[in-house]
């Protein structure tokens, strides 16, 4: 369905909530589990109970078979609990954010399964064990995505949902719901949030009644917050689940831990810094040494060709621009040269020029179609291999493998309060600009990721973003 314009409002934390674990929705029966999130329930038992079958036929002859399957089933039970807490058997999530949990089960189960084998003094189930659990997150999500699939093709997949927001926000709610399809979530209708704002109970009930049986998606900017609390409060009471994004400001989900007060009303919420993990801080240089050594290696002859053939021009192979990095420094970014030696002149020349020109300088710090670009350099910006050469950066300790977008020391001014976020960071050779629209955004959104990066960082989502680097390395988009 189509939405009405409207401001974006302001920014508000990307948390869901799942307003009461125990209430009724809409569709009941167990029909409507098994068309949504809930089948994942009967796939995850399927492929448990195959994996343990199977893995007894690896078992030595001296070994218990049935200690192995009520070892086996009492931790795939227990990890099928789990997985229902963290409600992947309730809420429709993205493919992506499952993986995540599922291979916390298969790494966890197994070393709880073979420490209870090394207890009982029978280690040659550790075998049988490693079989049951080593290839059970992608035997689970394989038969998740394959289910999903089915339900997709059917029709039953998406959940249709019932936008609740003040009106200037139902643009950016539905942009939201559609950028993130993967969850699930389906806008159909919208109500205006304002004006169910001063309704007695009876109207606000007939109200959204005529919402028809779909799940509640509730959001707010900051002056509407207190009537969406409001209606929270009212929805709760009456039994209905539904989705809630409140306006808490740039909050992150990733540093958000949630504590019980009872009986207190709301919400207690601790916020931290997932930047403040001296652990994973840790790891992460250490990811970066070993992985930009190998990748030098690796691709030693690659960047020697490329650097013959950045010279044919008579400019230098290199160039090195003054870039921003952790806490304010400045330091030398190096690049395989893509633009005119002139390059810096021409760019000043052509926005004097060209008022067009400047203006989309000004709001994406880049250029479509940019006239200093090489012919060479127009195709190693397309392939992302201009800065393969930062892998030197990230040695020296001057860069990371993923951070925010090195910026250069003349767009400080523009990139505002996020220059506090990015300049706790090393900067990093690719990052959520890179893997979300890069040249399609302007410098306002790219300063927005770098800071919401910082918010939400942890070693899993520098894996994703790596990966999804790899993709467009593969399938450049060119954007």
């Amino acid at each position: 369905m189509a939405c009405p314009t409207g401001e974006s409002g302001t920014q508000m934390a990307h948390i869901e909530i799942h307003a009461s674990r125990y209430a009724r929705a809409p569709r009941r029966g167990l029909l409507s589990a098994l068309t949504g999130p809930g089948v994942f329930a009967f796939t995850d038992m399927s492929a448990l109970a195959a994996l343990a079958l199977i893995s007894c036929f690896v078992l030595p002859e001296s070994a218990n078979g049935a200690a192995h399957l009520l070892i086996t089933g009492g931790l795939a039970a227990a990890g099928l609990i789990w997985l229902r807490g963290k409600g992947h058997y309730r809420v429709r999530q993205s493919p992506s954010n499952q993986v995540r949990p599922l291979f916390q089960l298969s790494v966890t189960a197994f070393l709880a399964a073979s420490a209870t084998f090394a207890a009982i003094e029978h280690p040659g189930m550790v075998p049988a064990s490693a079989l049951m659990w080593a290839p059970a997150a992608l035997v689970l999500l394989g038969l998740r995505l394959a289910a999903r699939a089915a339900l997709m093709a059917a029709g039953s997949w998406m959940e249709p949902v019932a936008v609740i927001a003040p009106r200037g926000r139902w643009e950016a709610a539905s942009r939201l719901l559609d950028f993130n399809s993967g969850h699930g979530l389906q806008p159909e209708r919208f109500a205006d949030l304002d004006e169910l704002a001063g309704l007695e109970s009876d109207a606000l009930a007939a109200r959204l009644e005529a919402l028809g049986p779909r799940t509640i998606f509730l959001t707010a900017d900051e002056p509407g917050q207190p009537a969406a609390a409001r209606l929270a409060s009212w929805l709760g009471a009456r039994g209905r689940s539904f989705y809630y994004q409140p306006a808490l400001g740039q909050v992150s989900g990733a540093s958000l831990d949630v504590i019980d007060y009872p009986p207190a009303e709301g919400l207690v919420m601790r916020v931290g810094d997932p930047l403040d993990r001296p652990a994973g801080a840790v790891v992460k240089r250490a990811a970066d040494l070993c992985g930009a050594a190998l990748a030098l290696v690796l691709l030693s002859p690659l960047m020697a060709l490329l650097a013959v053939l950045t010279r044919a021009d008579g400019g230098p192979a290199l160039y090195v621009q003054s870039r921003i990095g952790r806490n304010g420094r400045t330091f030398g970014c190096l690049k395989f040269r893509s633009m005119a030696v002139d390059a810096d002149a021409r760019l000043r020349a052509l926005l004097e020029a060209d008022p067009a020109k400047a203006a989309e300088w000004n709001a994406y710090q880049k250029l479509t179609d940019d006239p200093r670009i090489t012919p060479v350099g127009r195709i190693i910006r397309r392939l992302n291999l201009d800065e393969l050469p930062q892998l030197v950066n990230v040695l020296r300790g001057e860069m990371s493998l993923v951070g925010p977008r090195p910026m250069m020391p003349e767009q400080r001014p523009v990139y505002g309060e996020a220059i506090h976020a990015y300049e706790r960071m090393r900067p990093g050779i690719t990052g959520m600009w890179q893997v979300n629209g890069r040249n399609a955004t302007t410098f306002a959104e790219r300063a927005r990721l770098d800071a919401w990066y910082a918010r939400n960082w942890s070693l899993w989502r520098d894996a994703v973003i790596l990966a999804r680097t790899v993709l467009e390395v593969v399938r450049p988009s060119g954007r």
